[in-house]
């Protein structure tokens, strides 16, 4: 997962290079001429306030991308909001520029790698999950704990418990997690994590990007060790090596 694709704005000309949900190995450039974008009447109604500056500048903006790849050329309808930024120039100038932050991206990039063994509804609530990361922080946060929920089905994990009375209670996502936690101490408490981002996300609390893309990294390395089981691959492998090799 490279984070910073994630923070990037997009410029007049460029944007950043997310990966191709359809073929997968392609990334997003932006089409030549596309970015269209007009200053909003409330951001020209402040040009007359005497403290007035450019950074109060605020654009929507609309673009088409498309897919790096000759044999995919996948387009992206794009739409958001903009701003103006500034530098100083190598001559010591202060200069602007236009940037634009996408609140839509359709179809939208997945924001992580997700493994070919994932099942499918967990799939599914993700990329629900990816469609609102600059939508909607706390819903965002929200469908990441629904990607659990759906996880610990696809996992197969009780969601029941006999009580000593011999009634059945169900077992809320936090027991759940707490189950997997014994069977999988390298990924569960990592797991728990996320629920409690999730419980922030639905509970009024306050949910930053930052944190989403911790969630997010988070969930890739945790799907590919559920998964794919490379750890535990890779740890074979070394005592493979170790018998034959170690004298």
């Amino acid at each position: 997962m490279d984070r910073a694709l994630w923070s990037h704005s997009i410029g007049e000309h460029s944007m950043p290079a997310w990966p191709c949900p359809v073929c997968q190995r392609g990334h997003t450039q932006l089409v030549p001429k596309s970015l269209r974008f007009e200053e909003t009447e409330l951001s020209k109604r402040q040009h007359d306030e005497e403290a007035w500056d450019p950074d109060w500048i605020e654009y929507v903006f609309t673009a088409w991308a498309q897919c790096s790849q000759p044999h995919c050329k996948q387009v992206f309808a794009m739409s958001g909001v903009g701003g103006v930024g500034q530098y100083q120039s190598e001559e010591g100038e202060n200069e602007t520029y236009a940037y634009f932050r996408p609140m839509n991206c359709q179809p939208m990039p997945d924001i992580i790698t997700i493994p070919q063994k994932c099942p499918e509804p967990v799939k599914k609530e993700l990329r629900v999950a990816f469609s609102l990361f600059w939508k909607n922080h706390e819903a965002c946060a929200g469908r990441i704990r629904v990607a659990l929920e759906q996880l610990m089905d696809q996992l197969q994990l009780p969601s029941r418990r006999k009580a000593k009375s011999g009634k059945f209670t169900d077992l809320t996502l936090h027991d759940r997690l707490e189950v997997l936690s014994q069977r999988a101490p390298a990924v569960g408490p990592q797991l728990m994590a996320l629920k409690w981002l999730g419980n922030a996300g639905s509970h009024n609390g306050s949910v930053s990007s930052d944190e989403l893309l911790d969630a997010f990294e988070i969930l890739e390395h945790s799907l590919t060790e559920l998964m794919e089981k490379r750890s535990e691959r890779i740890a074979q492998l070394a005592k493979k090596l170790t018998r034959k090799h170690a004298k």
